[in-house]
């Protein structure tokens, strides 16, 4: 199996709202999606409409991200990503940018997710035919990237 350098996701967020302390289902922290970007050779997508990023926050340290949002590509198509399946595990240095609002290296932190996409334009078709895979980081103030890769 290999991995496929296939586009570069990228978003601002507001928030977050939360934690629901004291919760039956555990706590969440809600972030708002503001703008966001999916780059590649094969596709150009900006947000159309504010997402969410929803944080379960685990007892172990771990962050468990549940993320939706709707793109439109730069020829009109739509396209939706979430991901459900993803992990930030926390350090000092994430924990760190993160309040102070700076940037972070890849393996800074532990942040993976599992990319899904759904799409009806023929174009897009290869977006739901492979598995995407993606590491992330802090990009500045209140911004993330993913770098995501499609499994070989």
């Amino acid at each position: 199996m290999k991995l496929a350098p296939e586009m570069i996701y990228s978003e601002t967020i507001d928030g977050p709202w939360g934690p629901t302390t004291g919760s039956p289902l555990g706590e969440r922290l809600c972030w708002r999606v503001n703008t966001a970007r999916l780059v590649g050779e094969r596709i150009d997508a900006t947000l159309v409409t504010p997402g969410m990023d929803w944080i379960r926050l685990g007892t172990d340290q771990v962050r468990r991200q549940d993320l939706r949002v709707t793109l439109a590509t730069d020829d009109g198509e739509v396209i939706m990503l979430s991901y459900d399946n993803a992990l930030i595990r926390e350090s000092p240095a994430f924990l760190a940018a993160l309040s102070e609002g700076r940037e972070t290296r890849f393996d800074d932190q532990y942040m993976r997710m599992v990319a899904q996409f759904d799409t009806g334009a023929l174009k897009y078709r290869w977006l739901m035919q492979s598995l995407f895979i993606g590491e992330g980081r802090l990009a500045g103030p209140r911004t993330i990237e993913y770098q995501i890769y499609r499994l070989d």
